[in-house]
């Protein structure tokens, strides 16, 4: 193969490359983009249509973090906002009697599920960053009553490795 060939291949690779590292779906700014191009670029885990014609899509257990976020479009399908919702604040929002599509509707979907021995219920997790990285991770905790499907306790605590 002549070095004109081998040349011209080489750049293919580098525009292939350059295509296929397009911006990830946390790095887009609101106004630029539409649900289409969104989608395209990554399948979300999860999609809410809400009463004002808008529409949330969630995109859980992020590459290289654990937060999960949402990507809130406006009624036209142009990106509005994008929002980490794994925080205290949401924690905040939590309350008993709270269903499961409640709490994904503000956590997104939990990133570890188990069963809770003692009651029979759904012990739900969130991985909570600190914002400083020297700083134990927290976890946001609730336990899910067994029969009623509703959050019966909401706890933060610290997750040791």
């Amino acid at each position: 193969m002549s070095v004109a060939k081998w040349m011209g291949l080489g750049m293919a690779c580098v525009v292939v490359t350059a295509c296929a590292s397009l911006k990830s779906v946390e790095s887009f700014t609101p106004g630029t983009v539409s649900i289409e191009q969104v989608r395209a670029k990554e399948k979300p885990a999860a999609e809410w249509k809400n009463a004002d014609g808008t529409l949330t899509l969630e995109y859980d257990a992020r590459p290289d973090t654990e937060q999960n976020l949402m990507l809130d479009f406006d009624a036209k399908g142009k990106l509005a906002a994008v929002r980490e919702v794994i925080t205290l604040e949401n924690m905040a929002l939590l309350r008993p009697a709270m269903t499961k599509m409640e709490l994904k509707r503000i956590l997104g979907n939990p990133r570890h599920v188990s069963k809770d021995g003692v009651t029979g219920g759904e012990i739900w997790e969130w991985p909570l960053e600190p914002a400083d990285s020297s700083l134990p991770q927290k976890q946001i905790t609730v336990l899910l009553h067994p029969t009623a499907d509703g959050v019966m306790r909401v706890t933060l605590s610290v997750r040791y490795p």
